[in-house]
């Protein structure tokens, strides 16, 4: 009789402690559901009270709003600098090589003239319009996702030039 009771007092314990585990478990969801649909933050502009909050309260500033025009010339001329400094070469490396430099699945190959011939003459719009969505077995933008459209162009006429 002894190891009856025994075994109902573990069964009650087994089910209190079940019954922490998912009450546990479900105020941890709820917390995960409202931490992901929270506002990431709020839109403030110099001067104005924040969308979205009570009425009267100071906007939030920030050193972007009120960064000097001097400063943000500056950023503006760093990232013409990067895209200026795009390299055609390393970027071909990386990423149209596997197939232009083999001729896999019919990609035209670096400096073939007579490949390139037939895709040159119908504009380099039309040859643009097939880099960036893809054509036969070449995904867009042939993987290179970081790439501008100037960029491709850049790589287009490096590989029908050389």
């Amino acid at each position: 009789m002894q190891s009856e009771t025994a075994k109902t007092r573990l069964f009650v314990l087994a089910l209190i402690n079940l019954s922490f585990m998912v009450l546990g478990s479900n105020a941890a969801a709820q917390q995960s559901v409202e931490d992901n649909v929270r506002p990431a933050g709020q839109v403030c502009l110099a001067g104005q009270s924040c969308v979205g909050s009570t009425s009267g309260s100071a906007p939030v500033t920030s050193t972007r709003a009120a960064a000097p025009v001097a400063a943000v010339v500056e950023e503006a001329a760093a990232v013409a600098a990067e895209v200026a400094a795009f390299d055609v070469e390393s970027t071909y490396q990386m990423s149209c090589f596997a197939c232009h430099g083999t001729g896999a699945a019919g990609a035209p190959i670096l400096g073939d003239a007579e490949a390139w011939a037939p895709r040159m003459e119908k504009g380099m719009d039309a040859v643009m319009l097939n880099v960036v969505n893809g054509v036969n077995a070449m995904p867009p933008k042939g993987l290179c996702f970081t790439c501008t459209d100037e960029n491709l162009a850049a790589i287009v006429a490096y590989m029908s030039s050389q």
